[in-house]
């Protein structure tokens, strides 16, 4: 049922989109359908497959409340024009509401339940009680207040004021109350560290795919510092947001976990071996430059580089994934010795006893049994 409507609502808000884009012609914001109608698939996903799991159905509101933002934004324009009053005051209070959510389910919730679905102890519950509690006492206290501030588009930065026809003169809401629920945020986190020192190596790996996925869209927000385009702003944000969904959707169902391992190395890897490689090219083009011809300083250059490629991959590669990627070196290098140590066993119980350390050192199975064929 609750995914039904989800679905639904979801589905619902897109058409109304495609129906104004139809209409009015492509916004750079309407990129971020993608990742709302994404964080809804994952979502709706995760609750029908871990129902154990409540991140299905957090992951789900999150995309709801991604869903209303971008609905309210639509309404409220359109209530302004046509007389504003009750409708104008009811499409802030929905995005208020939907901002609201957003804010209380991506840093407080989010790390205080992820990867379980639930704090890591009864003492740690009372952070998203009390942020829920929190939110919820400051939007209600916004119902009544006398009047509600709004923009005309989603580029104005024209505050709006329009009277609020129910509510109290005089009275602003309790807007303090919002410092709040940020301040939430940082036990939330803190919560994280502490279940990371506390997990098991599988569900170490589960954070680890978040983190990553987390500190990239980061690294995004720093890129959009920038300016470039606002449809670029709109289409790499609306990349990274749909990175952390997919991220959350595959550690929560534990698919593939440990490749995550692999892309740390990797990334890791070849940040380098480009910072390596600019370094050199950019030191041999001002050297031989200053001797030489430019045309000529850059043709040496880049072959000095191409050749210097293959053997820096290589010595990267194997000197990260020392730090990285240490279960797979650890395992390449116990296989090595292995393969090596063949060609001085003749004896059949010798070399089986040697690869069932090769499976202990490598697997760690609780138990390992041997069949050989007479």
């Amino acid at each position: 049922m609750f995914a039904g409507l989800v679905v639904l609502y979801t589905l619902a808000v897109v058409v109304i989109l495609v129906v104004r884009i139809g209409a009015e012609g492509f916004r750079s914001d309407d990129i971020f359908v993608i990742p709302a109608v994404t964080g809804t698939a994952v979502g709706v996903y995760l609750t029908l497959k871990v129902t154990d799991n409540r991140m299905g159905p957090l992951m789900a509101v999150m995309s709801v409340s991604l869903v209303t933002l971008g609905l309210s934004n639509e309404l409220i324009p359109w209530t302004l024009e046509h007389g504003g009053g009750a409708l104008t005051v009811l499409s802030v209070h929905l995005s208020d509401v939907a901002w609201a959510t957003q804010f209380v389910t991506a840093f407080v919730l989010m790390p205080l339940w992820f990867p379980t679905g639930r704090p890591i102890s009864a003492r740690w519950a009372w952070v998203g009680r009390a942020a829920i509690v929190i939110a919820a006492i400051a939007q209600l206290s916004f119902v009544v207040a006398e009047s509600v501030c709004t923009f005309e588009d989603a580029a104005s930065d024209a505050c709006v004021s329009v009277e609020n026809p129910w509510g109290i003169e005089g009275f602003a809401g309790f807007e303090w109350l919002f410092p709040l629920v940020m301040v939430m945020a940082i036990p939330a986190v803190a919560s994280a560290f502490v279940r990371w020192r506390r997990s098991d190596d599988s569900e170490r790996h589960q954070i680890k795919w978040v983190f990553v996925a987390a500190v990239g869209l980061l690294i995004t927000l720093m890129i959009l510092i920038a300016d470039i385009n606002r449809l670029f702003n709109d289409s790499v944000f609306a990349a990274a947001l749909t990175g952390v969904w997919v991220a959350i959707a595959v550690a929560v169902r534990r698919y593939r976990l440990y490749d995550i391992d692999r892309i740390l190395s990797r990334t890791v890897s070849y940040a380098v071996i480009i910072a390596v490689l600019a370094g050199i090219y950019i030191g041999l083009v001002t050297t031989i430059g200053s001797q030489f011809e430019s045309s000529l300083a850059v043709a040496a250059s880049t072959l000095a580089v191409a050749g210097l490629f293959s053997p820096l991959r290589r010595r990267v590669h194997r000197w990260v994934d020392k730090y990285f990627n240490r279960s797979s070196f650890d395992t390449a290098i116990v296989m090595d010795e292995f393969a090596g140590s063949l060609r001085d066993r003749v004896d059949a119980d010798e070399v089986i006893e040697g690869w069932v350390g090769v499976i202990e050192d490598t697997m760690q199975p609780t138990s390992v049994g041997v069949w050989v064929k007479s």
